[in-house]
């Protein structure tokens, strides 16, 4: 047994125990369950700032023990290995498949389902989040972009909304494409030659997919998901991610969302070989600190932990908001003067919590470009992308660490007005022609009529 299974845990950080016939609510997989108590109240509170996510009918039981949630804390914060540690495995990995990925490529820039697929990227429609001007995604994939010279592009996301999930994928696919497309024209090779650097994984400007649904330390597990590619090993198939001998990143506890909108974006990542980046920390250090703030959390907790920047009041002001309105009416009110408005206490701890989630993500995508370079395009709830959110703490974090690093943000929009200006680099306008709702659909159409029928990726993946 290792060092790291035998790290004891924090007295500080013992769960109480579970008394017969009730469920505890600081070992419950996801505090959306119907289990009330003042810590299960709060902590429904602060998963309903995701936003869009229904209640389930039914509670999911624990599947682990509460020793295992006690050592699952522990180790989530033990030291892992740096991004750029595995790197060159991953570039091994990718580089076994390039001859075959070459042979694609003639294929994928003259099939019918695919040029389908640019299509409807060509008329996928957006609004500058200043100006609120209309603006074509293929103008926004060329250098000197703020979209496309980016760091880190985040994008948001209703959970449940599958919509959002389809326009997450077309916008990862136009701006992979667009990578691919420079990385031929800078080595002088067309690009439908069967030769060259493919997929674009293997150029300096490779594209990962950081997500808000996992943590920072299932990173060795979630490469193996997507690069392993052994006959039923790992990375065969996106099944794994949701349960499998493989370490398994068991997605019914620890997401636990609608498998169906999420299995479409580990299959394309899979088989575009796009590394996926666990963002986020374990829930019970979110639990930790909801309960009685930071200054409660254990030193070694603590010290794990970026500094929190909770001095932003309207900032503030949207997540009081949120507890008691919809998402697009808190967000419209933020242009609203704050000088007369003063945080309830009451709701410090919560607001800490929240913050933390956002720092932390900001962290953890600043530590993989840091580490490995590249694009990463960040999924996650529309609230953490928001600039006040993870975009302007990532960039702030690079600051202080001496680097000048940039995020921009791209948030689905379904209000009947508009938010302040500024709020958003983008707005993905969701309804309307060219809205997001319209090409979402006929990406449905599209996989339903190829499921089960040999194709061409990305058609029938999106």
């Amino acid at each position: 047994m290792s060092a790291m299974e035998t790290s004891p845990v924090p007295h500080a950080l013992r769960l109480p125990r579970a008394r017969p016939g009730v469920v505890s609510p600081s070992v419950l997989p996801n505090p959306r369950t119907p289990a009330r108590s003042d810590l299960a109240a709060a902590c429904a509170a602060l998963w309903l700032l995701r936003r869009g996510v229904p209640r389930r009918s039914k509670p999911r039981a624990s599947r682990l023990s509460v020793a295992a949630r006690r050592r699952e804390l522990a180790l989530s914060f033990l030291p892992g290995p740096a991004f750029a540690e595995t790197e060159a495995d991953l570039e091994a990995s990718v580089a076994a498949g390039a001859d075959r990925e070459a042979g694609k490529v003639r294929r994928l820039l003259e099939d019918p389902e695919v040029k389908l697929i640019r299509q409807l990227q060509q008329r996928a429609q957006l609004l500058d989040g200043r100006t609120f001007r209309p603006l074509q995604l293929p103008s926004l994939l060329q250098k000197g972009s703020p979209l496309y010279d980016a760091d880190v592009v985040c994008v948001g996301e209703i959970h449940d909304s599958e919509a959002d999930h389809a326009m997450q994928r077309l916008l990862i696919d136009a701006l992979t494409y667009a990578l691919f497309l420079e990385l031929r024209s800078s080595e002088g090779v067309d690009p439908s030659a069967p030769r060259g650097r493919t997929p674009q994984n293997l150029s300096a400007q490779k594209l990962a997919v950081g997500v808000e649904y996992f943590s920072r330390q299932q990173q060795p597990t979630l490469d193996g998901l997507v690069f392993d590619k052994s006959p039923d090993g790992p990375g065969s198939s996106p099944s794994k991610f949701r349960r499998s001998k493989w370490q398994a990143c068991d997605w019914d506890r620890v997401w636990a969302y609608d498998w169906n909108l999420y299995a479409p974006l580990f299959r394309f990542c899979q088989l575009n070989l796009n590394r996926i980046v666990g963002l986020n920390l374990p829930l019970e250090a979110v639990l930790t600190v909801s309960r009685g703030g930071l200054d409660s959390a254990p030193e070694w907790l603590r010290s794990q932990l970026p500094p929190l920047d909770l001095e932003q009041l309207k900032h503030r002001r949207r997540f009081e908001d949120m507890l008691r309105m919809p998402l697009e009416k808190a967000v419209q009110r933020m242009s609203l003067p704050t000088s007369s408005w003063s945080p309830k206490e009451e709701l410090n701890n919560m607001y800490q919590a929240q913050v933390l989630w956002d720092e932390f993500m900001a962290n953890t995508a600043l530590r993989y470009v840091s580490d490995v370079g590249g694009r990463l395009v960040v999924l996650a709830g529309a609230n953490h992308v928001w600039r006040d959110a993870i975009p302007d703490r990532f960039e702030a974090q690079a600051r202080r660490g001496g680097t000048a690093r940039r995020a921009t943000t791209i948030v689905p929009w379904r209000g009947s007005g508009l938010p302040p200006a500024g709020a958003a680099d983008y707005l993905w306008q969701m309804d309307g022609p060219g809205g997001g709702d319209e090409l979402a659909a006929e990406l449905r159409a599209q996989r339903e009529r190829l499921k089960g029928k040999s194709r061409v990726f990305p058609a029938g993946y999106i």
